[in-house]
């Protein structure tokens, strides 16, 4: 049941890492097809990996403590994108620009805060298998 879950945490935090990138080179370099494309598929990933991850906690929840534990689950794996990608607009950074201490230290700082990330959507993962 965990790891089913982190699974859909995961599979969100890549399409919004995805999401990042392409984004990042949007911004930064050029309007392009095909990293507009990836922004949009990526976008389409993340809401689809958000959706089925609702729709199965909806199925697992039992009573009113299960239901605030799968809605902290849910608000976690939405930050957990939202950090992803926000390291993706930083690697996008880093690998298409000189790489300066300020673009090195967003590198690091959103990396460490991506690895971060993940303690309390896994913790959220196990009180949902607990109460279930």
């Amino acid at each position: 049941m965990t790891a089913k879950l982190m699974a859909y945490a995961f599979g969100g935090a890549l399409a919004a890492f995805t999401f990042g990138l392409c984004l990042g080179h949007t911004l930064l370099k050029h309007l392009d097809n095909v990293y507009s494309a990836g922004v949009v598929l990526s976008v389409a990933a993340l809401v689809a990996v958000l959706i089925l991850a609702h729709r199965a906690i909806q199925r697992l929840v039992v009573n009113e403590a299960s239901r605030k534990n799968a809605q902290q689950f849910l608000w976690s794996c939405i930050f957990f994108a939202m950090i992803s990608a926000m390291f993706g607009l930083q690697v996008a950074g880093m690998s298409w620009f000189s790489t300066d201490f300020l673009r090195k230290f967003g590198f690091v700082f959103w990396g460490l805060m991506t690895c971060v990330a993940i303690f309390p959507v896994r913790r959220d993962a196990k009180r949902i298998a607990d109460a279930v």
